[in-house]
């Protein structure tokens, strides 16, 4: 039920069971124009029978964030809403229960935002989350606030100046790290006695109009444990705050970073300025190259302060410091620091000449020579290779985070082989990565000789759609279909980028290839999916009458290679293995191995269950079958499903095992329990998402 249009029942209710259990004592405040009403309550019921008597049309309803002493609820605003001149403030404040972050596009005061305005807001909330991750921090509470974005994290600290300190400490040190022109941390929210936007009640900024419309606010995602974030954690984002951690020295304040960075060679990503605050993103992190942009920036204050930043576990402790000395040993010597200020000034005058000079070098000149080609022509140099153009690797983001994260994606240009035991997912993640390369803009074709054109597209019509939009069969308890409603939406966002095969054609891949040949170059199509190898005719794939199908299916994997090669783009095939029991390794995918050495990545699909479990303690742990233990002993990932990466060739990875969660309404899997995937069909946005979240367990 929705009050005036502007309170959701259902979505305040869950609120208020999640942020204030157990009868915790909270402020409701609604700010109308200049008008404020107050009121303290200690149950969602109360609540709700008070807010059926106040008008909230163009009304902002708040609550308050902290823990608020008991004796407040003797107010006179008992149960009930009042215009008092006495409501929670700071001496008020018993503890600290959240840390909030809050996340708003930025834009003009007094209006709501837009849909991509909050999109880019969702988007570094998910960046945040990812970061904090890395110094430990637990899952948190993310909401969509209306017209932002809130990550509520679980404390408790008591309500000291110290304590103060070290929340307004992490929103800074959050705020240098992330804020650009698009998006921003609030760092004001650190006080104790701050309110927020009560979820479930509708962001009513400015007047609602198509393009910034008042939404209705709501929780988008709780974890299935409440996990307090520890002091020790807190204490380790705040030291990331740059002005608490670099001494500022005379030839710091007018260091020019940008030269600095030149004379060195190191490449800069992106340049952002905020509110003084100047970030240079690197390429890659000078202390690890397989860290790439966005993972590492240097950071100059306003003040003139300046820091280095790694987001990988493996640099933290690495700052500016240290990086300075990396490539200048003598630079915090004492020194003439009027002799310095000149050698930058004499380097600013000279980068033109190095911009103009670099140009010059990177044209090659090579005479044509009419004659025959020499043997010796026929091997390269060094320097010959050195001074080819550098070939950008192009990489598609499959939606399987750890993999994304270590190697970039899949990079156009090579080949990946699937594989895995019957109905361990493959098909399912398969359409899941062709949604991820066409919500990244990127042409696709599929060939999938299983299932018929409707059936395949119905299924990927549900992953698409997200849990808002699906609708359970009356027949079937187990089945969900995508509603018809938004069937064009998703078809109209699809459009040239996905291209089914037709199996009314047959399935002889002699045919095939010279078809996709075509169309990949016509369409410029950047990923293709073949499911599977084991479907499709290679009979005719070579005129030797001698060759067996692993002859065949070798000459199938160089054919794949040569094309994904000549068209520019990345071609994933499913391969069956030659098994079908025990834990599946990449020597069980093809003929005598050959499969597993010609592509570029494998993965295994495995589904987590008693053999899976079994096989992981045996081939990986090395834990004898006759071992007393527990099946899964040692298996530490969780999930429905696990991703095993067994092949990587660019970075070397393998043995890395990526956990998913199978949600059967969806036919998503999930890289956690709480992930919320919204693609770019959605034009509502956080008006989807809707989760089934578990209440807080007690601690």
């Amino acid at each position: 039920m929705i009050i005036d249009d502007a309170i959701d029942l259902e979505k305040l209710r869950e609120a208020i069971n999640i942020l204030k259990p157990d009868g915790q004592l909270f402020e409701i405040r609604i700010l109308k124009g200049k008008q404020t009403i107050s009121g303290y309550f200690t149950d969602p019921d109360t609540l709700i029978r008070e807010l059926h008597k106040v008008s909230l049309k163009g009304a902002n309803v708040f609550y308050s964030l902290q823990q608020i002493d008991e004796s407040c609820y003797s107010r006179e605003q008992h149960d009930c809403f009042r215009q008092c001149k006495t409501t929670t403030s700071d001496a008020d404040i018993v503890a600290y229960n959240w840390m909030l972050i809050d996340l708003d596009p930025v834009r003009k005061t007094g209006i709501s935002s837009t849909k991509e305005e909050l999109k880019a807001a969702y988007d570094r909330g998910v960046q945040i989350v990812e970061y904090l991750r890395e110094l430990d921090f637990p899952a948190p509470i993310a909401a969509m606030s209306g017209n932002g974005v809130h990550l509520l994290y679980p404390v408790y600290l008591q309500n000291t100046s110290e304590n103060s300190d070290l929340i307004k400490r992490c929103l800074n040190a959050l705020a240098t790290l992330f804020n650009d022109e698009r998006v921003e941390v609030d760092t004001s929210v650190f006080n104790p006695s701050r309110i927020s936007k009560l979820y479930g009640t509708r962001a009513q900024k400015g007047s609602s109009t198509t393009d910034r419309p008042h939404r209705m606010s709501k929780i988008l995602s709780t974890p299935p444990v409440k996990e307090l974030v520890k002091r020790e954690q807190l204490s380790r984002l705040a030291d990331e705050y740059p002005q608490e951690l670099t001494r500022v020295t005379a030839s710091d304040q007018r260091f020019d970073v940008e030269g600095w960075l030149d004379r060195y060679g190191l490449r800069v990503d992106k340049v952002s300025e905020w509110k003084g605050v100047t970030k240079y993103v690197l390429e890659e992190c000078p202390f690890d190259g397989s860290h790439k942009a966005p993972d590492s920036a240097i950071i100059k204050m306003a003040s003139g302060a300046i820091t280095f930043k790694c987001f990988h576990n493996s640099c933290q402790g690495h700052d500016w410091h240290e990086l300075r000395l990396k490539y200048e040993p003598d630079a915090y010597d004492d020194k003439n620091i009027e002799a310095e200020a000149r050698i930058e000034s004499g380097w600013k005058q000279h980068k033109e000449y190095l911009k103009y000079n670099r140009q010059r070098d990177d044209v090659i000149y090579r005479e044509q020579e009419a004659d025959e080609l020499h043997p010796e022509q026929m091997f390269e140099t060094a320097d010959d290779i050195l001074s080819k153009p550098v070939e950008e690797r192009i990489c598609i983001k499959t939606g399987l985070k750890k993999f994304d994260k270590l190697t970039g994606g899949l990079a156009k240009g090579e080949i990946t082989l699937v594989s895995g035991l019957r109905g361990a997912a493959k098909s399912t993640w398969l359409s899941q990565v062709v949604l991820n390369a066409i919500d990244q803009d990127y042409n696709t074709i599929v060939y999938s000789g299983e299932l018929k054109d409707k059936r395949f597209l119905a299924w990927m019509l549900l992953q698409a759609a997200g849990p808002d939009h699906v609708t359970q069969s009356g027949k079937y308890e187990g089945f969900y279909y995508c509603n018809d409603d938004v069937k064009p939406q998703i078809s109209k966002w699809m459009g040239d980028r996905f291209r089914l095969y037709n199996n009314d054609y047959g399935n002889n891949f002699k045919q095939l290839a010279t078809s996709l040949r075509e169309i990949i170059q016509r369409l410029q199509s950047d990923l293709v999916v073949i499911d599977n190898m084991s479907i499709l005719d290679l009979s005719d794939i070579t005129d030797d009458r001698r060759s067996d199908k692993w002859d065949q299916q070798r000459l199938f994997v160089e054919t794949l290679k040569n094309l994904a090669m000549l068209c520019n783009c990345h071609i994933v095939f499913v391969a069956h293995p030659r098994k079908a029991a025990g834990f599946l390794r990449l020597d069980d995918v093809g003929g005598s191995g050959s499969l597993g050495n010609l592509v570029d990545n494998a993965f295994i699909v495995h589904r987590v269950n008693h053999d899976f479990l079994r096989g992981y303690r045996r081939d990986i742990l090395g834990i004898p079958e006759n071992s007393k233990k527990n099946d899964d002993d040692g298996y530490e990932y969780g999930g429905d499903n696990c991703i095993e990466v067994v092949k990587e060739r660019e970075t070397g990875i393998q043995d890395l095992f990526c956990p998913l969660w199978y949600d059967k309404r969806t036919k998503r899997l999930k890289n956690d329990q709480w992930e919320t995937v919204i693609y770019g069909w959605d034009t509502d946005g956080f008006l989807g998402a809707d989760y089934e979240k578990p209440p807080f367990e007690d601690e």
